[in-house]
């Protein structure tokens, strides 16, 4: 028999030499330790327990399992023991004695045995037990199975791989999860589909750090392992490498001959410090120089497969365009890619707004041609809000049609309010949705006047919306006659975005009828969102940015003859 002592004195290593004082004493069930509600019925009382070792963590202690028939409640439990982990092994039949404990703050704690006074190995080499289970699963279902070992049956997907390199994955039945309001109006439709979201997801935590990348929408299979905790959260911890079936994405293809390619791009705040080499970390970007060519490589690589001949940018770095701004930077990241005709837009004035980040046009000079000044548009709604919209009218030299093109970023549902009306409202679309709605509203007046004054109805909106599509602010682009070209050409469903391990769509690019008509193929090509970050990919172009870009192809000249 081996005392431990809840000051951390040394203990010696469980033998196989069994102890019958202890293993043949009274034993409490380990699924009456655990009740049927999410803590203890005998918190802090003592208990001795006895089950089979199913996962050790060193240094932190180890979970068992008993064998039973019960089916209300966990049979498992974890057992703190700092140095009693570092010698127990799975498969050794323990019986311990200890003050019975929730670990942990939030609801979701972890009931275990702490402050063991005594222990001893009953048996040696016993099986493990193996529970089935299959999502969707209640809260109070995933409770019942708080740190047995489990198999999930089914068809899983990896839905969020953000924080792969950190061995975390999520998965979910029923493919990858998307946003509520991707879907489903505001309101209690959204809430019961993120209700839903919950019950089908799995939190996991992979074997070891040497696992290949994955990206959103993978299909997993032999799912196994404890259901344990991790930061007082519950989640599987894999004990075995599960199965997966990666698919590498393909190259998007170029545009056809005669056909106009614009391209929507989030840069993931594209700053380049002082623009000589210093100035690092940045504000919002890179933190060293490395760091910034490593973004530039992979930009580089996707703008070289992608061939645009307009780019619209959010997330460029506000330092004007001087020789030394972020803006130069990205033009000559362009030119060296074999095509040297690029230019940017310029408007009046040093900076596009007052925020660190702004949006930007760059375009093919041998393709389009500016036609007068870029506008801008200021006022309430983009006052430390949405960032400053630019506008500009160009002309194609090939066929002489000319469209108004305009780059937006709306205000993200980040930082909310307590308060008023751009709090969050609980209705799934988050905070700042008012303000969001303004901005959409003051843009399509705006541009309306624009489209009048040029004397084109072809207009072109292009951006990060920070709205998912079935929420307010894109409503309001739908009321003043745009129309989504991706959902219009290539359909539902659509995504740009993963957050929190759901798929929505941010990035749009809507345009009036006048210029759908002209409009043949428009794509969201996912090389970003679905990848995990911070680990080697299989393409030099993947993960250049979070949002995925959107790749739109016009031709203009067919649109001119059949008007």
């Amino acid at each position: 028999m081996l005392v431990v002592t809840a000051c951390g004195e040394a203990v010696t290593p469980p033998t196989s030499a069994p102890t019958p004082t202890l293993c043949q004493s009274q034993i409490s069930a380990i699924a009456a330790v655990q009740g049927k509600r999410f803590t203890s019925p005998v918190t802090d009382q003592i208990a001795t327990v006895r089950g089979v070792v199913t996962r050790v963590e060193p240094g932190r202690g180890f979970y068992i399992e008993e064998d039973s028939s019960h089916a209300s409640a966990s049979l498992a439990l974890f057992i703190q023991a700092e140095q009693l982990s570092r010698a127990a092994q799975p498969g050794q039949e323990l019986a311990l004695r200890g003050r019975v404990a929730e670990l942990g703050s939030n609801r979701d704690t972890l009931t275990a045995l702490v402050d063991l006074d005594e222990h001893s190995v009953c048996a040696q080499e016993a099986a493990l037990p193996l529970t089935r289970v299959r999502l969707p699963l209640k809260s109070s279902e995933r409770e019942a199975l708080e740190g047995m070992r489990v198999a999930f049956e089914g068809s899983l997907s990896l839905t969020d791989a953000y924080d792969m390199h950190r061995g975390l994955w999520t998965l979910s039945a029923g493919g990858a999860l998307r946003l509520p309001t991707e879907d489903a109006p505001p309101g209690p439709a959204a809430a019961d589909r993120a209700r839903s979201d919950r019950e089908r997801s799995l939190k996991v935590v992979l074997p070891g750090p040497d696992f290949p990348a994955s990206p959103v929408g993978t299909p997993v299979s032999q799912v196994q392992g404890v259901f344990g905790h991790l930061d007082e959260r519950q989640q599987l911890l894999l004990d075995t490498s599960p199965r997966t079936d990666t698919q590498n994405p393909e190259p998007v293809e170029p545009p056809a001959p005669g056909h106009l390619r614009i391209v929507s791009l989030n840069l993931l705040n594209y700053f380049n410090g002082n623009g000589r080499g210093g100035g690092f970390p940045t504000a919002r970007g890179a933190q060293t120089p490395a760091e910034f060519r490593l973004q530039q490589q992979r930009t580089q690589a996707a703008l070289d497969v992608m061939q645009p001949h307009l780019l619209a940018v959010q997330e460029l770095e506000n330092d004007g365009f001087g020789p030394h701004s972020a803006a130069r930077s990205l033009l000559e990241l362009l030119n060296s890619g074999g095509s040297n005709d690029w230019a940017f837009i310029e408007p009046e004035g040093d900076t596009i707004g007052g925020d660190v980040i702004t949006v930007g046009l760059f375009y093919r000079q041998q393709i389009l041609q500016p036609v007068g000044q870029a506008e801008l548009l200021q006022g309430a709604a983009f006052e430390n809000l949405s960032r400053v919209p630019m506008a500009q009218l160009f002309r194609e030299r090939a066929s002489g049609q000319q469209l108004l093109v305009a780059v937006n970023h709306l205000k993200s549902k980040g930082r909310c309010p307590s308060e008023g009306p751009n709090a969050d409202r609980g209705d799934g679309q988050g905070c700042w949705n008012r303000a969001r709605v303004e901005a959409v509203r003051a843009l399509s007046t705006w541009l309306d006047q624009l489209s009048k004054r040029t004397g084109t109805p072809r207009i072109l909106i292009l951006g990060d919306m920070n709205a998912w599509r079935r929420e307010e602010p894109i409503g309001a682009y739908r009321d003043a006659g745009y129309e989504d070209l991706v959902e219009a050409l290539a359909g539902l469903p659509q995504h740009s975005f993963v957050y929190f391990g759901q798929r929505g769509t941010l990035d749009y690019a809507l345009a009036t009828p006048d210029l759908l008509a002209a409009a043949r193929r428009a794509v969201i090509w996912h090389i970003n969102a679905d990848w995990p970050r911070d680990m080697l990919l299989p393409r030099p172009w993947l993960r250049m940015s979070d949002h995925d870009p959107v790749i739109v192809d016009f031709e203009l000249s067919q649109a001119a003859t059949s008007d």
